[in-house]
């Protein structure tokens, strides 16, 4: 019986220092760093952008790509745009507010959109802001658009490195500078 209790043993102290090395041997396609960028709109009140920073943050997480880091080559920048804000004829008055945001998944380095998404969201409250904010925390971390946004943003940089040389993709970051993208 001690036998096979030791031989069991060896045989999962074996097996289990397999396990632990095929976890630490990640493949290049699985360690693209992501950086999410704080979403900016001066219109939007409250802690409504945190809560969609907070949400970007855990869809990267979530599909493998998360990076805390800032030198990281690729982002994801948001732009928040309220397309409308009406009050309804109730008593007491609602506001419902349509707002519009928009997702890049960046090259940095080269100025270059690997992919970009857009979802449209509504929400309605007693107070304008309130409204706006209750739309924009209707994006949720499993949302398909963005899981496609990462999933296309991450296969166009493992080409995009496929392609170049190793001495180019060792290029330096830096600070983010993203204002190339709102230019266009």
């Amino acid at each position: 019986m001690k036998k096979i209790k030791f031989l069991l043993l060896a045989v999962l102290m074996v097996l289990s220092g397999s396990i632990v090395k095929a976890q630490n041997e990640m493949s290049f396609e699985q360690m693209i760093p992501v950086r999410v960028l704080m979403p900016v709109n001066k219109e939007v009140k409250g802690d409504a952008l945190t809560v969609l920073y907070n949400r970007l943050n855990q869809a990267v997480t979530l599909n493998g790509l998360g990076s805390s880091t800032n030198e990281s080559r690729f982002l994801i920048v948001t732009s928040v745009t309220i397309l409308s804000k009406t009050a309804t004829a109730s008593i007491p008055p609602q506001f419902m507010a349509e707002v519009e945001i928009s997702f890049y998944f960046v090259d940095n380095v080269n100025k270059v959109i690997l992919s970009q998404e857009m979802i449209t969201k509504k929400g309605m409250d007693n107070n304008e802001d309130k409204a706006v904010a209750k739309a924009i925390k209707m994006i949720q971390a499993r949302d398909p658009k963005l899981k496609k946004l990462i999933k296309i943003g991450k296969e166009r940089a493992i080409e995009y490195y496929k392609a170049i040389d190793e001495s180019e993709s060792q290029e330096e970051a830096g600070e983010p500078d993203v204002s190339w993208i709102m230019e266009q």
